[in-house]
């Protein structure tokens, strides 16, 4: 699996709407001050599964840092497939769950995973169709040119 190559393509945000696994509700909007790693995958997707422990290594670097905030978003999986994918995997992650109804139009690429860093002022500064391994240390440098910013 290649690392991503991540460009700098600042455009407008949409706001995304979760649920914790325990049925909160999120929005992806009340992350604005954090750099923001999103990856909307599923326990179904091969590509999906293959990357999270490369996404996993990428969230222990950070896991201690405020600034920088993990949304890893399943769609289509209920919270206790989710528990037990994580739980059967060893992850740590931050696992959230969504609808397709509540992904906006503008995050929907009909293809999985699809990974997406907003910088701290809620801006969406890249994306990433597909698998990657996620703990390249280009990662690592984008998220901190990224926290360093105000």
């Amino acid at each position: 699996m290649q690392p991503p190559h991540l460009l700098r393509e600042p455009e407008g945000a949409s706001d995304l709407t979760f649920r914790t696994l325990d049925g909160e509700v999120e929005h992806l909007s009340a992350s604005k001050g954090q750099v923001v790693f999103l990856d909307l995958w599923g326990t179904w997707c091969i590509q999906c599964v293959a990357e999270m422990p490369t996404v996993q290594r990428l969230y222990d670097h950070y896991k201690n840092d405020s600034r920088v905030k993990f949304l890893i978003v399943s769609r289509m999986d209920s919270p206790d497939a989710v528990r037990s994918y994580a739980r059967r995997n060893h992850l740590s992650l931050p696992f959230y769950v969504t609808h397709d109804e509540d992904i906006p139009q503008a995050m929907q690429f009909n293809q999985y995973p699809v990974t997406f860093v907003f910088a701290k002022d809620g801006s969406l500064v890249s994306k990433h169709v597909g698998a990657a391994d996620w703990s390249d240390g280009s990662v690592v440098s984008f998220i901190d040119q990224l926290r360093a910013e105000q």
